[in-house]
């Protein structure tokens, strides 16, 4: 991930002398991400993600327990399950 230096603060800004009370308001110093940084967070979060295979699969058990074929704790506690059987399973290979 490409990253930028900040520039120092600049200097111009706007000073507005009140009775009593001066204030200064400068331009803030806001770091702009590049495509570059754009592109690597979200090959980030694709290795996250789920296959295809598994998205529809809980999507599926998703409708089935919205459409109440199976109750929500049931398709929960499956989903669950096979996550976790499936994350147990890829680290031991």
């Amino acid at each position: 991930m490409a990253t930028k230096q900040r520039k120092p603060a600049s200097v111009e800004g706007t000073t507005v002398n009140l009775p009593g009370v001066t204030a200064e308001f400068h331009r803030p110093d806001h770091y702009v991400p590049t495509r570059d940084d754009l592109a690597g967070v979200a090959e980030t979060v694709r290795g996250y993600l789920p296959s295809r295979q598994m998205m529809l699969f809980y999507g599926g058990l998703g409708a089935l327990a919205a459409l109440s074929v199976i109750e929500w704790p049931v398709a929960a506690a499956i989903g669950a399950g096979v996550a976790l059987a499936q994350r147990s399973g890829t680290a031991s290979t």
